[in-house]
């Protein structure tokens, strides 16, 4: 009988514990749901604020109408002024000083501002761009970065979100179609848009690229631009034709991978064109 009575409590503590991680498990899942639908709607709303218009696609108008995140890709010129429209960064930065720059991606959801936080690279990881708590954090640089993109090399980091949000939709860029058809991007800062030529993209370690490789001298950038284009990862895209010197401009884009703790997926890009906004 006491046999019985152990074996019954037992399966109820059992049970209880087992209701207890449901219960917590599910209202975790809940909390990050809300978190990243507060945080896609203060996106929204500073797209809105930004007023934010690109050129540089056939399809733009036709990304208007099917993608949220191609919103203005293409706009007709004004008369006698071919420049492209810019970013509404002093309504940005009244929002929230840290916005410096914007990123769009054409045919994804990339489609933010970009931030830096003073004395704390980790703060973005964590926060959203009006600066409150948010497990999807915001697109940021470090510190190490300066805010003109005239580094030899800068370090954009964004989480890879399972709602297809932040920088989750780099990893479009593993497939060799896509990559092929999307050979740019656009970086916006006050009056300028500045545009990339990808020319890599591929699965790597979280090895802290600004720290591990030295880009402040010529020999060590040759020597990086040498090692990416013999092919760092398996499965790696590489654009052969496109010609990266120790001279130029770099971009690489980072975010993590789903199925490895420590894997990063980076896509990497050449600085271009500068040109002046009407913004």
């Amino acid at each position: 009988m006491r046999d019985k009575k152990g074996t019954h409590r037992f399966w109820g503590v059992l049970f209880y514990l087992a209701l207890m991680v449901t219960i917590v498990s599910a209202s975790y899942a809940g909390v990050r749901f809300c978190s990243n639908l507060v945080t896609e709607q203060s996106y929204e709303r500073l797209r809105d604020a930004a007023e934010a218009f690109a050129v540089g696609t056939k399809n733009g108008q036709q990304g208007k109408e099917k993608n949220k995140a191609a919103k203005g890709m293409e706009r007709e010129s004004e008369a006698g002024d071919d420049r492209p429209e810019g970013i509404d960064f002093a309504e940005l930065s009244s929002i929230n000083p840290d916005i410096y720059a914007w990123i769009r991606i054409p045919d994804t959801q990339i489609d933010y501002p970009v931030l830096q936080r003073e004395e704390d690279d980790t703060y973005y990881l964590r926060h959203n761009s009006s600066g409150r708590y948010a497990f999807a954090g915001s697109i940021y640089t470090e510190e190490a970065n300066s805010r003109d993109f005239k580094d030899p090399m800068t370090v954009l980091y964004g989480h890879n979100m399972r709602d297809g949000s932040m920088f989750q939709n780099l990893h479009f860029f593993e497939d060799k179609t896509f990559f092929a058809e999307h050979p740019e991007f656009f970086i916006y800062l006050p009056g300028y848009r500045l545009t990339y030529e990808i020319f890599a993209a591929y699965r790597f370690d979280d090895t802290h690229l600004l720290g591990a490789f030295d880009f402040s001298k010529k020999k060590g950038r040759r020597a990086y631009i040498r090692e990416v284009f013999a092919g760092i990862s398996m499965g790696q895209n590489t654009r052969e034709d496109v010609k990266v010197t120790a001279k130029d401009k770099l971009v690489t884009l980072s975010t993590c991978t789903s199925d490895q703790a420590d894997g990063r997926y980076l896509v990497q890009a050449v600085l271009r064109k500068k040109e002046k906004t009407r913004q």
